[in-house]
This record gives structure tokens, C-alpha cells and sequence, in this order.
């Protein structure tokens, strides 16, 4: 009979126990078996054990079918460190650490080899000197040619090095992996890839913030799930061209486009797409960068732009037009006084009208591009809206129900009162045209306050402490794709003949002038909300004195008034007269410097014009006077300041300024209250 065993070679009767010898090939099945003689036989089996035992690199050990060691090698001392009389007949789970012992792995390796033919692994093996080594394990079993099993041949290598290169790659490729996965999660653009067939195989924490999925929700899908559907398509054929024809439309160029939200809101990125290779398939590497808040910073140029192209149009024509409209408003005021049959009456005032409309228009541009001089003071926004709603009440008509919800204790702040007021009328008028047939009207205050999230999505204001004055209808509310026009010059949803598209934009330039914040919601056949943000200011409001048109205030003092436009000079200067006082006249600011130094006793004001000709203009006429003559109240006139007596679109502490066109009544009003000033307050600016 004889006994074969699994690593090659089988064993029966014959002094070296062998009667053929079993060469296994390296292809499955396929075994080649030489017949030896008994002299043959006698050498392969001793060359054969003179080979196991001199393997030192191989721990070669037979067991017996319960696992007891039968015999050992010098390859098996040398790795093992115990010599053959001091293992043969003990239980080969003596290489096993505890752990594993207690888990039964060795019983576990005997009975799979025994079952499959063959058991390997690879683990932790003890020493005789209680040294832990990774050794590499096959155990075969040796199976009799009746199917007996007679035992197991166990060969054992050292694997402790290539275990501890492996682990060491392992873990330098588990840091290069987190350090891959750390760079991925801190980039501030998306990263995205995907394979050729669309799939997305890597989508960074950038992305998951952009388009609002988690990673698991698009990591496997197509990446189309991240584009509105009309790109969708566009994609698709990008794909399927460049794989059939390799001409490159979004590989490897950069262009803009526009993603989608988990939420369906689309945003405008920057796209680069890369292609390289991975395991042979190709791969396509896209980084996207969100355009948001880049065309929202271009907008802001633009606009900011055309704010300055319509500031320097306007201020160009600003001075002169008021002059000529100072002119018609005077003249026509003077002529107002006269008897004159009513219908010359009636196209006098159609012709005092009309000035007035132009001279408000020229001021709305001029507030839209943030040319005005502003005049602040503190202001109690719920005063202001209990004053201007009484008006409303008369304007707006019957069919407009206005309601009013003021806050308490609510902020004071620093602005123009009279543009506000304006302002307030203007957007009130806007709601009684959108609600044609009758609606609400509500007017609201309330202390807000802008924290750095609010600003993060609206970067044109600063984050602080504001009071808000809200005018919200009822009426038709404005078209979604009109609402970032509303506040652009000559822009309305009106019809035609019905608005100059200057209202809103007046607003927009008059709060943005006084460092504040305004914004517009609006549905459709829902209404309309504008809000206006104003920063809160520290102070007390002072009462403010009612003017008196009917009665015109006079005086006697001495006068000088400097005006580089003749005919505006003589009509100022004859209405000063009318009212009582004694008035010389220059034509430009070093005509006027030189009266004032020969002027005996000092003159009692100063009336100037700001923009003239020549190296002393109003400002520099107002300096040297307020230097040489401390005492001389100084009243600026102008139809333009161009900056000369404003920081930052406001008039300084002090300083008085009459607007061109202005009526009688209101420099009357100016010239007597600045005399009655001068020992309370400097005339100087």
C-alpha cells in the first residue's frame, strides 16, 4: 500500500518509505507520477531527506492526525528556536498565542486542511523565547491511497519583514489617503469625479456645501443629477462626442455654466474639466468654483459704474439747468404777484409747475447716483411716520386703507428728514398704483439687526444695529424678472406716460448716500414689501420750527452776494432788497474777497454760490471770510456741489445751503434765521 501526501511525494514500504515519487505541476490537475526502482527509490528518498533537513528558510514538520508533532527540521529549530527532543510528541498549538489558541484556530486549520486538500494563512506565530513573528503557514494533509488520513505536513516560513513592508505601505498609504481625503475636505472648490460613463466617484465637503447633497447621495449616481435639465442633455452629447471623436468642448477647457441645488435653485460656476486614467478606464476630474458672489461683486461695479457715468451727466447739467430754472421759478413767482387775467394767471402757474417737476427731477437723478447734499439730523423714524401719514391719508385716496405698526422704544437715527419724507411719499405712491383697485397700505418700524450671515449674503451692507422703515401692499407685486431692475434709473413696470422710472431709483441712491440698506420682496398678485435700513445713531431728536410761507421774514442788515450767473445775481439780489435789506453784488470769488476786505463795518452775511469760475470759488470765498471775519454768517446757494462743502454726499456741522430752484420764501427763510443764529452758533462752515 502506499500513502501520498499533498506537497508531492508519497510514502509507503522501502526503507526510506517511498515507492514512486508524485511531481504536482503548477497547472490544477495535472500530476505526473514517476515509477522508481528499489535502488532509485532508496536514493530520491534519502536525497529528499537530506533536502528537508537542510532547508534552514523552511520550518518542515509532520503532525499526526490530532495535530502532535512527529517531526521537525533544522529549517523549523532555526525560525522557531526549539530543538526536535523538545517538540516531537507535543501539540503543534504550541506556536499559537493565546488569543488564537482560545479561538481554536489551530483544530480550525487541521480540519479545513483535511476538508479542502489544503490550509494556508498568514499571522502571528510564538517563539520559543515567547517571541511573536509573522509567519507565512500551509498545512497540507497526507492522505493513503485507501483515503486514510495519516497526518498533515506543515511548512512554515519567517514572513516578519514582507509583513512589516506590507503594514508599512499600508500605512503610508492610509496617510497619503487621509492626507489625499484631508486636501479634498479643505479645498474651498468642489472637487468632482467621474467615470466614463458619468458616474461620480469622488465629491468633496466644497461640493456638498454648493449643491446642498451629501456625499452618499451622489457618490454612485450620474452627475447630471447636479444640472438643470435643459444641460443635461448638452452634457450627454459632450460626453459621447469627445469618447466617439476626441473633440474636446468641456474637457480641458474652462468655461461658465450654471449647477442645481437639492433645493432646484440654480447658481452660476466656473467649470474645469481634466481627463487622465485610472486602472486603464478613463476618468474625468471637474473643479467648480461658485460665481455667486464674483457677478454679484460685478453687478455692484457695474452699477456702481453707471452711477457715476449718470452722477457726472447729471452734475454736468446740474448747475446750469437750476440756474435756468432758478430763473423761470423767480420770475414766474414775481409775475404770480401781479394782477393778471385768469387765464394768463392759470399758464403762469401751469408754467410754475412745470419748473418745479424739472427741478425735482434733476434732484432724483441727483440722488440716484448720490450727488445730493444731504442735510442729517437725528430723526425718530415713528415721528416721521405719524407726520408724512396725514398727507398720505389726503394723497393715496379712499380706496387705500393705511395702517401703521410702530416699535417701541425704537432707534434713533441720523438722516436727511426731508429726503426721507420724500422717500416715504415716493414708495407709498409706487403701492397706490399696484393696487389700482384698492388694497392695504402698511407702513412699519422696528429695530433689526444685521449679523454677518445677513451680510455674507448681502456684502453692500455693514453688519450692526439698524432702524428699519418698511412700506408693504397689497397690490399686483413685480415680475421676477424686473425685481434686480427696480432700482435702476428710468426703469418702471408703469405704463407708458404714467412714471419716469426715477422713483425707486431716488430711493436706492438717497439710502445707500446715508450708509444704509435697502431691499425689495415681492410676489406676484401678492404684493410688495420695500425695506429701508438705517444706522441706528446716540442723540436726543430736537424739536424742528415749523416754516411760515404765508409770511415772509424781512431785515435791514447789509448783505453781499456773490453769483457768477448775472442774471440769477440780479433776481436774488432784487428780491433780498424787496425784503428790506442793503445788498452789494460780485461776480466771482475774488471780486467778492476784495469788497469784504474793503467793506466798512464788516458785512452782516454772506451769500455765495459754490461752483465759479476762477481760483476762488464758494468754498474758498467761504474759508477766507470765516478766517478774517469769524462773526459773518456764510449761506451757500448752488444747483451742484460737486463734494466742495459735502464729505461723502453730507453737508459739515453748521454749514446752510440753499438748493437752486429755490422760492422767495425759503431764502427769506434761510437769510433770516442764519442772522438770527450768530451768537448761538458759527455762520462758518
Amino acid at each position: 500500500m502506499h500513502d501520498r501526501n499533498q506537497a508531492g511525494f508519497v510514502a509507503g514500504p522501502g526503507s526510506a518509505g517511498f515507492s514512486r515519487f508524485t511531481s504536482l505541476g503548477n497547472r490544477e490537475g495535472s500530476v505526473t507520477t514517476v515509477h522508481l526502482g528499489p535502488t532509485a527509490l532508496h536514493e530520491t528518498a534519502h536525497h529528499l531527506s537530506l533536502f528537508v533537513e537542510g532547508l534552514r528558510d523552511y520550518s518542515v514538520v509532520t503532525l499526526s492526525p490530532d495535530g502532535t508533532i512527529m517531526s521537525w527540521n533544522a529549517g523549523a529549530a532555526a525560525i522557531k528556536g526549539y530543538e526536535a527532543d523538545e517538540v516531537v510528541g507535543r501539540h503543534f498549538s504550541l506556536f499559537y498565542t493565546p488569543a488564537d489558541i482560545a479561538a481554536g484556530k489551530p483544530a480550525l486549520a487541521l480540519q479545513e486542511a483535511a476538508a479542502k486538500g489544503r490550509f494556508e494563512v498568514t499571522g502571528p506565530r510564538v517563539r520559543k523565547d515567547g517571541g511573536v513573528f509573522s509567519a507565512n503557514v500551509v498545512v497540507t494533509p497526507i492522505v493513503a491511497e485507501d483515503g486514510r488520513l495519516l497526518g498533515f505536513g506543515k511548512i512554515t516560513r519567517d514572513v516578519s519583514d514582507r509583513v512589516a513592508a506590507a503594514d508599512r505601505l499600508t500605512m503610508n498609504e492610509s496617510r497619503l489617503q487621509a492626507l489625499v481625503d484631508t486636501v479634498l475636505d479643505t479645498l474651498v472648490d468642489g472637487l468632482i469625479i467621474i467615470d466614463r460613463t458619468g458616474r461620480v466617484q469622488v465629491y468633496n465637503r466644497a461640493c456638498e456645501k454648493l449643491f446642498g447633497y451629501d456625499s452618499a447621495e451622489v457618490v454612485g449616481n450620474n452627475v447630471k443629477m447636479l444640472m438643470p435639465p435643459n444641460i443635461e442633455r448638452e452634457h450627454d452629447q459632450y460626453l459621447i462626442n469627445y469618447q466617439t471623436t476626441g473633440v474636446r468642448k468641456i474637457i480641458g477647457i474652462s468655461r461658465e455654466v450654471v449647477g442645481q441645488r437639492k433645493d432646484g435653485s440654480t447658481f452660476p460656476m466656473h467649470l474645469a474639466v481634466g481627463e487622465t486614467t485610472h486602472l486603464g478606464e478613463p476618468i474625468y476630474v471637474g473643479i467648480i468654483r461658485d460665481l455667486s458672489e464674483r457677478n454679484q461683486v460685478e453687478s455692484q461695479l457695474r452699477q456702481s459704474q453707471k452711477m457715476e457715468a449718470v452722477g457726472q451727466l447729471t452734475g454736468g447739467l446740474a448747475h446750469d439747468f437750476n440756474n435756468i430754472l432758478m430763473l423761470i421759478s423767480v420770475n414766474v413767482e414775481a409775475l404770480l404777484d401781479q394782477e393778471f387775467p385768469a387765464r394768463t394767471r392759470e399758464r403762469l402757474e401751469q408754467i410754475e409747475k412745470s419748473a418745479s417737476r424739472a427741478a425735482e427731477l434733476t434732484q432724483q437723478l441727483l440722488a440716484y447716483s448720490r450727488r445730493q447734499a444731504l442735510q442729517p439730523r437725528l430723526t425718530d423714524l415713528n415721528e416721521l411716520v405719524f407726520a408724512t401719514s396725514k398727507l398720505l391719508g389726503r394723497t393715496l385716496g379712499e380706496h387705500i386703507e393705511i395702517e401703521a405698526i410702530l416699535a417701541d422704544d425704537l432707534w434713533i437715527t441720523n438722516v436727511d428728514r426731508t429726503q426721507l419724507e420724500t422717500s416715504l411719499v415716493n414708495l407709498s405712491l409706487n403701492a397706490r398704483d399696484a393696487m389700482p383697485r384698492g388694497g392695504q397700505l402698511l407702513i412699519e418700524t422696528r429695530n433689526v439687526i444685521l449679523d454677518q450671515d445677513y451680510v455674507s449674503q448681502n456684502p453692500d451692507v455693514a453688519a450692526g444695529a439698524y432702524a428699519m422703515l418698511a412700506v408693504t401692499d397689497t397690490g399686483s407685486g413685480i415680475p421676477p424678472d424686473a425685481l434686480e431692475k427696480v432700482f435702476e434709473p428710468f426703469f418702471t413696470t408703469k405704463e407708458v406716460g404714467r412714471g419716469t422710472g426715477l422713483g425707486l431709483s431716488m430711493v436706492y441712491g438717497f439710502i445707500k448716500q446715508s450708509n444704509g440698506h435697502i431691499k425689495v420682496y415681492s410676489e406676484l398678485n401678492r404684493g410688495t414689501s420695500i425695506k429701508m435700513y438705517l444706522p441706528r445713531a446716540d442723540g436726543t431728536v430736537d424739536a424742528q420750527p415749523v416754516a411760515n410761507a404765508a409770511s415772509l421774514a424781512t431785515g435791514t442788515e447789509r448783505l453781499l452776494v456773490v453769483e457768477d450767473n448775472a442774471d440769477v445775481r440780479a433776481r436774488v439780489c432784487e428780491i433780498l432788497r424787496d425784503l428790506g435789506y442793503t445788498v452789494d453784488e460780485a461776480a466771482d470769488g475774488v471780486a467778492g474777497l476784495a469788497q469784504c476786505e474793503n467793506a466798512q463795518p464788516p458785512y452782516d452775511l454772506l451769500l455765495t454760490d459754490v461752483v465759479m469760475p476762477g481760483p476762488i470759488g464758494g468754498k474758498a470765498l467761504a474759508d477766507a471770510v470765516s478766517s478774517r471775519w469769524p462773526d459773518t454768517p456764510i449761506v451757500f446757494m448752488s444747483g451742484y456741489t460737486e463734494d466742495a462743502i459735502t464729505h461723502q454726499g453730507r453737508l459739515d456741522a453748521g454749514v446752510r445751503l440753499l438748493a437752486k430752484p429755490f422760492r422767495r420764501h425759503e431764502l427769506a427763510q434761510m437769510i433770516r434765521q442764519a442772522l438770527d443764529e450768530r451768537g448761538s452758533s458759527p455762520g462758518a462752515p
